[in-house]
């Protein structure tokens, strides 16, 4: 099954739009057909965010906790344990480099590919939304 790490961007296109790519990787992520894979880090960027753009996505602030929980719920869980080592173009991506560095994921997914492209130095590959469907497409 193909493991990725998905950045906060991709969350929240997902929930702005049901027509995208973004939320069609969330619906294939309830069937079970890829893999997430998360840390603390991550999931806290995940909780700041989405809470701070309840009006944009258009859900109650609980109704995102219960996304969150239901997220969590499907994931991987890994703790991150290495000293870290600033990689990314821009510092607020370093928990979703450091996150798809340990667990080894094969995919970071973003929107944002630019400022996560050192990513692919630890054999990540760095991927649109619209490319990780097709990727994960094609193993269904």
């Amino acid at each position: 099954m193909i493991r990725a790490a998905i950045d906060s961007n991709v969350v929240v296109a997902a929930l702005r739009s049901e027509t995208g790519a973004s939320n069609e990787l969330l619906e294939l992520l309830l069937q079970g057909r890829w893999q997430l894979v998360l840390s603390n880090t991550v999931l806290g960027e995940y909780h700041e965010i989405l809470h701070r753009e309840v009006a944009v996505i258009g859900l109650s602030h609980a109704r995102v906790d219960a996304f969150l929980d239901g997220l969590c719920s499907m994931a991987e869980q890994i703790t991150l344990v290495t000293d870290w080592q600033p990689v990314a173009n821009d510092p607020d991506d370093e928990p979703i480099v450091q996150l798809a560095r340990e667990s080894r994921v094969s995919y970071l997914v973003t929107h944002n590919v630019r400022d996560v492209a050192p990513a692919e130095r630890f054999g990540v590959r760095v991927v649109r939304p619209g490319e990780f469907l097709n990727l994960v497409r094609q193993t269904l």
